[in-house]
């Protein structure tokens, strides 16, 4: 690893995740944190948005009729915890809404795996040197409060994909 140390990234993150959510600093819309109560990484996601202040809503029933009446109210980026198949239904139905996705990263078994687009880049930074904890620092990230890290545990990484879209 380069001079950078994860204390360093993370405050540059902040400055950063910004440009995730393509600039915006609306006060009165906020992202749309999504998770999956069933997996870990999505538990440990919700807990961590909860203790700063955010909430993170459960994936549970019907997904359309879920996501349309959440996306009605036009966050301004949805950051998600999930199995692949719920990322590939939820990012369908918010592309039908006009969002984009900036990053997916698949977390499993002690690897990373990041596709994001350029300004994306931060989400694959942050999850690479988060490690295990990702899911609280992924929290922090979509909350805008990267300075605010959370001593976690070191525990094995669990499958999982966090997924990032915002509205152009």
């Amino acid at each position: 690893m380069s001079g950078l140390s994860r204390r360093s990234f993370l405050a540059s993150a902040a400055v950063a995740s910004t440009a995730v959510i393509g600039g915006r600093t609306e006060a009165t819309t906020l992202p749309l944190l999504l998770h999956d109560a069933q997996l870990m990484a999505g538990r440990r996601f919700a807990a961590r948005a909860q203790s700063l202040g955010g909430q993170a809503v459960t994936l549970d029933g019907d997904r359309v009729r879920q996501m349309r009446a959440l996306l009605a109210t036009s966050p301004t980026a949805i950051f998600a915890v999930t199995r692949r198949s719920d990322e590939l239904l939820v990012g369908e139905i918010a592309a039908e809404a006009g969002y984009r996705r900036v990053a997916l990263v698949r977390h499993g078994h002690g690897s990373t795996v990041a596709n994001c687009e350029a300004n994306g880049a931060t989400v694959a930074k942050l999850a690479h040197l988060s490690q295990a904890n990702w899911p609280e620092a992924f929290a922090e990230l979509a909350l805008d409060k990267i300075g605010q890290c959370a001593v976690a545990p070191a525990i094995e990484m669990m499958p999982a994909f966090s997924w990032v879209m915002v509205r152009p």
